[in-house]
């Protein structure tokens, strides 16, 4: 019996111009506000998780964003998960736009962020705190720490748990505009396997072996070769807290790297946490390296 799953991608629009012309025969696409919906039929016995590390692969090497796959089924589930798409994060988790909340970390601690905004394309910008407490900290103590990284981040919004910190103690001002880059170039194939070797790295193809690549050259001091400058990507945030993306495609040359705004491709809250949590920052290792 065969299956048909579909896979979820976003990103600019010239790197998703490029990503399909790299897609594999029987990939049907069509597209959506900000991204692609890629959806293929699977034969009776076929790996699903192969099916799903295909695209995901070819994803990370055009630089766009997979956002996760789903089966297509006769009807949807009455009982199923909450859909992310259509219910905002304040209705979700009850944190208000420029509010604090807490994010259950693994270890039984508790990180910080302020909700700034968010869209129906699954959106969000935060604001990811330093702190780091044994139990949610006071609007007050997440005020005064410090952030974790240089600017408002975006970040996908996924089924993960945040706690509402006083509901009356508004923590960051609305309307709002934080800019985000997006580069323009990208190291060529033959350029990327010169770095595999240099750095001892393998399959970079896969999410796993991108962040290894991406970590050693962290670590190095050096950045990705091929990008040539960047464009402009001006996240505005109303005074509800609807947000909304638009490009500025100029070309901004990246010669003054410290000046530059951080990438703007969403992050996923995974990463936030496990940063917190004292893993190698991902989030911070692209921001440095691409």
């Amino acid at each position: 019996m065969s299956e048909t799953i579909e896979h979820f991608i976003y990103g600019a629009p010239a790197r998703l111009k490029r990503f399909r012309t790299t897609l594999p025969a029987g990939v049907s696409v069509r597209s959506t506000q900000g991204g692609l919906i890629l959806r293929e039929t699977l034969d009776a016995g076929f790996d699903i998780d192969s099916a799903i590390a295909r695209i995901e692969a070819l994803a990370v090497l055009r630089g766009v964003e997979y956002d996760g796959w789903g089966r297509m089924v006769e009807a949807a589930d009455p009982q199923g998960g909450i859909d992310l798409q259509s219910q905002t994060f304040t209705v979700r988790t009850g944190v208000r736009a420029g509010h604090g909340f807490a994010l259950p970390l693994p270890d039984g601690r508790f990180g910080h962020a302020i909700h700034l905004g968010g869209d129906k394309q699954g959106y969000l910008l935060v604001e990811v705190s330093a702190l780091v407490t044994d139990q949610p900290a006071s609007p007050d103590d997440l005020q005064h720490a410090p952030r974790r990284y240089r600017q408002p981040i975006l970040i996908w919004h996924t089924g993960f748990a945040a706690l509402p910190l006083a509901a009356h103690v508004k923590l960051a001002g609305l309307p709002l505009e934080i800019a985000f880059r997006d580069s323009i170039g990208w190291p060529d194939p033959d350029a990327v396997a010169q770095l595999e070797r240099r750095f001892k790295v393998a399959r970079t193809d896969t999410p796993e072996g991108w962040r290894a690549l991406l970590g050693a050259m962290d670590r190095s001091g050096e950045r990705l070769p091929g990008i040539d400058g960047f464009c402009l990507v001006a996240a505005r945030v109303g005074r509800t807290g609807a947000l909304k993306l638009i490009w500025d495609h100029d070309p901004v040359e990246a010669a003054d790297r410290a000046q530059r705004p951080m990438p703007w491709q969403p992050s996923h809250m995974d990463d936030v946490i496990s940063a917190l949590r004292g893993v190698p920052d991902f989030i911070k290792m692209t921001d440095t390296v691409t």
